[in-house]
């Protein structure tokens, strides 16, 4: 006769690695890298947790605005006068989704969650050309000059929504593939991702 044993089983954890692509359609010339990473339960099987840590270099154009005018030269003459003002923006986004996922089977998994994103650094370049003609049409160009100027903050502009995610591939540890829909709160700026995620 021996004394009775009582083992248990604690759950280890599992990191993976993420890297991909985010598609904003309502910016213009958008272009968001990311790499990042994950940690969930080791194997997790059927609903799990998920957080993640994100890091992503995003560019893309602002809207530009044309405006005309006309003014009188020295000589007395009406000259039209455009001005057209653009800008490029360039940020550094923290993303920090935490999801609740399921996997449907050893391939399919699927997620919803919240996530917060911090411009950890922005910067805009505004610039302004000014085109001035000799009449009162643009047939006939005289001058041109332009203006720009760059405007830089670190840590503004923290937004909040849902995520939506569908991954493909080995569910449970392995490679797979993902696409994920993020609903911002306040901002029209909802986005596509595109991605790749090894667990180990």
């Amino acid at each position: 006769m021996t004394n009775y044993a009582t083992t248990r089983f604690l759950p280890g954890i599992s990191i993976g690695a993420k890297a991909g692509y985010n598609l904003y359609p309502n910016l213009k010339n958008s272009r968001s890298y990311f790499v990042g990473a994950t940690l969930s339960p080791f194997k997790s099987y059927r609903y799990y947790w998920q957080a993640e840590f994100v890091n992503s270099i995003h560019s893309y154009d602002g809207t530009n605005s044309v405006q005309e005018s006309f003014r009188t030269s020295a000589n007395g003459v009406r000259q039209l006068q455009r001005r057209t003002t653009s800008s490029q923006n360039d940020n550094i986004n923290w993303e920090i989704p935490v999801l609740m996922r399921y996997n449907i089977n050893s391939f399919i998994g699927i997620g919803m969650g919240l996530q917060a994103n911090f411009n950890l650094s922005e910067k805009q370049e505004q610039n302004l050309k000014i085109e001035t003609y000799e009449g009162i049409t643009d047939k006939f160009l005289i001058s041109t000059t332009n203006e720009s100027k760059i405007a830089k903050q670190s840590f503004t502009n923290v937004k909040t929504g849902f995520v939506f995610d569908l991954t493909f591939g080995a569910a449970r540890i392995g490679p797979s593939f993902g696409a994920r829909y993020v609903v911002n709160f306040k901002e029209n700026s909802n986005y596509f991702q595109l991605y790749g995620i090894w667990k180990f």
